[in-house]
């Protein structure tokens, strides 16, 4: 009875010593295609945003952050979600709220997975137009 104890003891010992994690601890989240509505802007429009997020290793929330006029000592959360332990790949969706007319917006979707490892979309940017400008044609968006 004594050997197995001490058995099972050195291989918990053993496996605890073990320096190196496997790789769900630095596999990160991947990102479909990021969409973004109205693909004009107003300047009482909120920006919903949609992306697929994705980890074999499971998600523990995922968020749009976002900085005004290149602020970068004041960067906002918004549209915080948890999925569910079990959940491996998710639409993600979440709103940007109204900013005043002339404020350029850059945003950027966080996803941090089920073991703390955080990655990032591209940085995408646009500027809320004046109520004066009238240009409907002209995109929103550009990457950054």
């Amino acid at each position: 009875m004594k050997t197995r104890l001490f058995t099972v003891l050195a291989a918990m010992c053993l496996s605890a010593c073990n320096s190196s994690r496997g790789p769900e601890y630095t596999t990160p989240a991947e990102f479909g295609e990021v969409s973004v509505s109205p693909r004009v802007m107003a300047s009482d429009s909120e920006v919903r945003v949609k992306v697929s997020v994705s980890c074999s290793y499971g998600l523990r929330n995922v968020c749009i952050l976002y900085m005004l006029d290149g602020d970068k000592s004041d960067v906002r959360t918004v549209a915080k979600t948890e999925p569910p332990a079990d959940i491996t790949s998710f639409d993600y969706e979440g709103i940007i709220p109204r900013q005043k007319a002339g404020r350029k917006v850059t945003f950027w979707i966080r996803a941090i997975t089920a073991y703390n490892v955080p990655s990032y979309t591209q940085p995408r940017e646009y500027t809320v137009p004046d109520e004066e400008e009238e240009e409907p044609e002209q995109p929103i968006l550009t990457k950054k």
